[in-house]
């Protein structure tokens, strides 16, 4: 039986492309007037190279939450003839990344709530914060942010999830969207992954992985699969 549900935050709750695209046209109007125009589509292109993890055509791993710690690299390899200015940009850039929700985060949690221990584990420094910015924060019993020897895929992660719900990993199923992380992470340790892959990838769902689109149709899933 499925009692505990642990959920990743970037890519999962955590809409980053919204909140990107926010803060750039907010952002952009301050860089060099010859550079606006294409600039977004530029930083756009150095963000995935800055955050992306490939595995030949499929993207594996969003890292997004870099762009929280440090986003003067993206900046600087979108604008190399200006370094000073790109890094006053890239701070401003920072400060304006609001978290947003995807529409059937909360919609998905409010179902799931008091029916599962439910729990945040994440790589994220700033993945607690990004709950509470939300709104989120109060559907879950605890948030377990990993530590740089400790994060995601490593089997040792998960463990530490089950944890903090006091539950088996058989008794477990995680939720994420990052393929490396959050799904090969999961059945190396055990426990029931479910793949949210929101851009269709390329990627074949790993056996003992379950595939969906959306949150929206997990607390039937984790029903019929013996939840309660």
């Amino acid at each position: 039986m499925i009692r505990a549900v642990l959920f990743d935050v970037d890519g999962t709750l955590f809409d980053w492309e919204t909140a990107i695209k926010r803060s750039l046209e907010a952002v952009v109007q301050h860089a060099p007037p010859e550079d606006r125009e294409e600039l977004p589509a530029r930083l756009v292109r150095a963000i995935a190279d800055y955050t992306f993890v490939r595995r030949g055509e499929a993207i594996v791993d969003r890292r997004h939450w870099l762009l929280g710690l440090d986003s003067r690299p993206p900046w600087l390899a979108a604008l190399p003839g200006a370094p000073a200015q790109a890094a006053e940009l890239a701070e401003r850039f920072r400060e304006g990344l609001e978290p947003v929700a995807f529409p059937d985060a909360r919609p998905a949690l409010e179902a799931l709530h008091g029916e599962y221990r439910l729990a945040v584990l994440t790589n994220s420094p700033r993945g607690e914060e990004s709950l509470v910015k939300l709104g989120l924060r109060d559907f879950f019993d605890c948030v377990v942010v990993l530590g740089a020897d400790e994060r995601k895929p490593r089997p040792a992660a998960f463990e530490k999830g089950c944890r903090a719900v006091a539950a088996a990993p058989d008794e477990t199923m995680n939720v994420g969207d990052s393929i490396a992380n959050d799904v090969e992470g999961a059945l190396a340790a055990g426990v029931r992954p479910v793949w949210v892959d929101r851009y269709g990838e390329p990627h074949l769902t790993p056996a003992g992985a379950q595939r969906i689109e959306s949150l929206l149709p997990l607390p039937s899933f984790i029903a019929g699969v013996g939840g309660r």
